[in-house]
């Protein structure tokens, strides 16, 4: 299992980088970061040798040593600050549209987990530019469910390993969470209308917190999304069909087409194995209806850049 991680000297490319090789989810990982060779070569030879003992090879390289990968995880994008994730939209739709032409080129066969903000339209933007099968292209968005789990495990005062709960639609502040799909050791539970307003709130306002802190320090919440990134590329490797959701382009599914968005999927050897479409309550449809005409505009404007980039 080869696995390549484009904007690996990155908080997010780094983070994933280092869990990635000491979970062993692959056998040979390569690092791509041009602007920055030197901090690239430190972390290939650190993460190497924190892997000593293992049948494993971390190592620096450019694009040209993507040959062959499995899967490329894509952590790249603009460095200029913004209070909105969809903000540094046109800044990266560039970024993702130089390297699918490099996926092409050299790993068409991948599978590509697009982890650079704005998930959604991003996503939807690889699949767009690469025109590879669309169940190849994956936009990472788990950080979603689990931050809903923790925060459902505080309010509730039980440890979060009893507690299931998924979030669908944008991965952004018109996410979705799913109560109906709440289980604690495995038993539906029923919340009450004041925990899920509470819940809710905690959506935007855990977000303005995260970007503020971001402004402050420079860094983002790359732990989290490094254990998410290592559980869906193991998810990937090991071929079970685990369920995780993450963003995909629809074709039919939930009545939507042309857009990109986060919902259950099996995942495998070939990248999503299926698209689930699940039976949600009535409440959490209508959300789900709203996320999706949020999402529309930014799927029009990757339309229409990649039209005028073709002109």
């Amino acid at each position: 299992m080869k696995i390549s991680i484009i904007g690996a000297t990155g908080n997010v490319g780094s983070c994933a980088a280092f869990n990635i090789a000491v979970s062993g989810v692959a056998d040979e990982m390569v690092l791509i970061d041009n602007p920055r060779p030197d901090l690239l070569t430190l972390h290939a030879l650190d993460i190497n040798t924190a892997v000593t003992g293992r049948d494993m090879v971390v190592r620096g390289g450019d694009y040209a040593d993507m040959t062959d990968s499995d899967i490329v995880i894509i952590a790249a994008g603009s460095t200029q600050f913004a209070r909105s994730r969809l903000e540094v939209l046109p800044p990266n739709l560039p970024i993702i549209q130089d390297i699918s032409k490099k996926v092409l080129q050299y790993c068409q066969d991948a599978i590509v987990i697009t982890a650079s903000n704005p998930v959604c339209p991003l996503n939807y933007g690889m699949y767009r530019c690469s025109g590879l099968d669309r169940k190849k292209i994956i936009g990472y968005t788990y950080n979603d469910s689990l931050r809903f789990r923790s925060r459902l495990a505080d309010a509730l005062g039980v440890a979060s390993s009893r507690v299931e709960g998924w979030v669908i639609g944008e991965h952004g502040d018109s996410q979705v969470l799913l109560f109906s799909s709440v289980k604690i050791d495995g038993k539906p539970v029923d919340l009450n209308e004041d925990l899920k307003r509470k819940m809710r709130r905690q959506v935007p306002d855990g977000q303005k917190q995260l970007e503020e802190l971001r402004e402050k320090t420079g860094r983002t919440a790359a732990w989290t999304t490094a254990a998410g990134l290592t559980a869906v590329c193991r998810a990937i490797v090991e071929d079970k069909g685990t369920m995780i959701p993450c963003s995909v382009t629809l074709d039919g599914e939930y009545d939507v087409h042309s857009l990109s968005m986060s919902v259950p999927v099996t995942l495998g050897k070939g990248g999503i194995k299926d698209i689930l479409e699940w039976k949600i309550a009535p409440d959490e449809q209508e959300l789900l209806n709203r996320s999706i005409e949020v999402l529309k505009p930014y799927m029009k404007y990757v339309e229409e850049l990649l039209h005028l980039c073709r002109a």
